[in-house]
């Protein structure tokens, strides 16, 4: 797969722009205290997520089984009407320590209205308070939640999706492997979208990506890693970083990569191994943009494109 020159687009460079005027950015995990980051990249989901499209409903339930107790909110559009529906878990991003339910919210919400489905988001346990396995636990109860108790909800446990930004992108991978290895249902499609899938980062594209020019680095990976799973050896376990796993016998899969990222060899090594592996994928990889950049389609054209194409195969997913 060839690349262009690591520049950033024009509207790439007019959103940076746009973001400084505005006074918001995501938050740095390696200047700020982990509170001031969070709250710092909220305020930024804030600006991003404006305007979109209204949903029929949004409504929150909250799963007491699992440690935490899960939140989960449901985004009915309204083209959906009152029968069941599909319905796609989106996992977001955040390097398991940042981010939570409002993250992409006016993208579920495109999601949802494009597709005719309700979108799911979560709010799940994050590290460093909640290290390895927390989340990945919680994303499969959300997931047997919404196979076995959708339907009073309004929605078909048989049709189901997940798919999962950068740290949500390896939950949405370690999910669809543990449900196989667990011989239970899988969901129809997985979207993984630059996902976090090792903690090995001597590769191209953390080398020429990741000093932090183009807003994710190299480091702050590191600092992710060292607090989703505080013990090294944890790092090259299958169950912690998937890019190691065996992947035949999953369902069909949306790979989806920013060029200007230092995570770019993360996508390009599980297309690779998904091709080996015998599963039906696409990868598409979308020049000129950084990591992030799918929550921005009030900015940019290629972050709707990038939703248009998750659009069209959740659609051909459901029938």
């Amino acid at each position: 797969m060839s690349l262009a020159p690591l520049l950033p687009d024009s509207e790439v460079t007019a959103a940076q722009a746009r973001c400084r005027e505005a006074g918001v950015s995501n938050g740095d995990v390696l200047t700020q205290p982990i509170a001031e980051a969070r709250e710092k990249s909220r305020a930024f989901q804030a600006f991003l997520n404006a305007g979109g499209p209204e949903m029929a409903a949004v409504t929150e339930v909250v799963l007491e089984t699992t440690t935490p107790p899960l939140r989960l909110r449901l985004y009915r559009p309204r083209s959906a009407g009152a029968e069941a529906r599909p319905a796609y878990l989106h996992i977001h991003g955040g390097g398991f320590a940042i981010g939570g339910i409002d993250s992409l919210d006016r993208w579920k919400r495109e999601i949802a209205d494009q597709a005719g489905i309700v979108v799911v988001g979560l709010d799940y346990a994050l590290a460093p308070e909640h290290p390895y396995p927390a989340a990945i636990e919680q994303v499969l109860a959300a997931l047997r939640w919404l196979r076995e108790n959708g339907a009073q909800h309004g929605i078909d446990g048989t049709r189901l999706a997940v798919g999962g930004d950068s740290a949500g992108g390896n939950l949405t991978l370690n999910a669809l492997i543990r449900l196989r290895d667990a011989g239970e249902p899988q969901p129809l499609l997985g979207v993984i979208v630059y996902g976090m899938l090792s903690a090995q980062h001597e590769t191209p594209s953390h080398r020429d990506r990741g000093d932090g020019r183009f807003g994710l680095s190299t480091s702050k990976l590191d600092w992710f890693w060292s607090h989703y799973a505080p013990d090294a050896a944890q790092r090259s376990d299958p169950g912690v970083a998937p890019l190691h796993a065996q992947l035949a016998g999953l369902p069909p899969l949306v790979l989806q990569a920013a060029a200007l990222d230092p995570l770019l060899d993360d996508t390009l090594a599980l297309d690779k191994k998904l091709d080996a592996a015998g599963v039906e994928h696409s990868t598409t990889l979308y020049e000129g943009v950084p990591h992030g950049f799918i929550g921005q389609t009030a900015l940019l054209s290629k972050a709707n494109e990038a939703r248009e194409e998750v659009v069209a195969a959740l659609k051909k997913a459901f029938g």
